[in-house]
C-alpha cells in the first residue's frame, strides 16, 4: 500500500518496566528510573498510547542516545494500521557497562506514514488494546533455558579472572620446577662425593 504523507514523534518511558536480573516488575514511576546491567534484557512500556487508524502506520526505533550506549530494540519495528494500545518494547544492553532510563525519557523515535487508502483489514492480533506490560511478557522473557546473556557475560568475566589467576600460579610453579631442576645436579654431586668420602675414610 503506497504511502502519501509522513510525521515524526517520540515515546517516552513509561510506568512500568521488568529487567531480566532483578525478576521483579519495577515502579518507574515511583522509582524515577530503570538500570539495565550489561547483558541482561528489559521489556519497557511507553507512557503513550497509540491508536494511528486504519489509515496510518508507523516504523519505531530506539533513539540515537541509547543505541549508541548499547541498547539494541528486539520488538518488531512497525505499528500496524488499525493497532490501539501502549506500546511494550525489549531491549537488550550489549555494552560493557549499565544503562539508566529515566521515567518519562525520551525513548522511541516513530516515523508515521499516511496510506493512501485505509487498510481492508486492519490489525487484530494478540496486543490490540494492551495497557502496559502482561503476565506474558514477563513469562516470556524468564521462561528461557540456560544462562541469560547477562549471566553469561558474568560466568565468561569470572571465567577470565580464574583463568589469570592460574596463569600466575603456573608461571610460579614453572619458576619453582626451574630451581628445583637446578638444584637436583647439585644435591646429586653432592651425594656422590659424600658417598666417595666415607668409602675412602673406610
Amino acid at each position: 500500500m503506497r504511502a502519501c504523507s509522513q510525521r515524526v514523534t517520540t515515546f517516552r518511558i513509561g510506568n512500568a518496566a521488568f529487567v531480566s536480573s532483578t525478576k521483579e516488575k519495577i515502579d518507574v514511576a515511583q522509582k524515577g528510573f530503570i538500570v539495565i546491567e550489561p547483558g541482561d534484557f528489559a521489556v519497557v512500556e511507553t507512557l503513550e498510547r497509540v491508536e494511528p487508524g486504519q489509515q496510518t502506520a508507523a516504523m519505531i526505533g530506539l533513539r540515537s542516545e541509547y543505541a549508541r550506549q548499547g541498547l539494541l530494540m528486539l520488538s518488531g519495528p512497525q505499528i500496524d494500521p488499525g493497532f490501539r494500545g501502549v506500546l511494550v518494547i525489549r531491549v537488550v544492553n550489549l555494552a560493557p557497562k549499565r544503562v539508566a532510563l529515566p521515567y518519562e525519557a525520551p525513548f522511541l523515535t516513530a516515523q508515521f506514514f499516511r496510506l493512501a487508502e485505509p487498510l481492508k483489514k486492519s490489525y487484530e492480533g494478540v496486543r490490540q488494546d494492551q495497557t502496559g506490560i502482561s503476565a506474558r511478557d514477563i513469562q516470556e522473557l524468564t521462561q528461557t533455558e540456560g544462562l541469560t546473556l547477562g549471566e553469561m557475560m558474568k560466568t565468561l568475566t569470572s571465567l577470565a579472572g580464574d583463568v589469570s589467576d592460574l596463569r600466575v600460579s603456573v608461571s610460579k610453579l614453572t619458576g619453582s620446577v626451574g630451581r628445583l631442576a637446578w638444584a637436583i645436579p647439585v644435591i646429586v654431586i653432592l651425594g656422590i662425593t659424600i658417598i666417595a668420602i666415607l668409602v675412602g675414610l673406610k
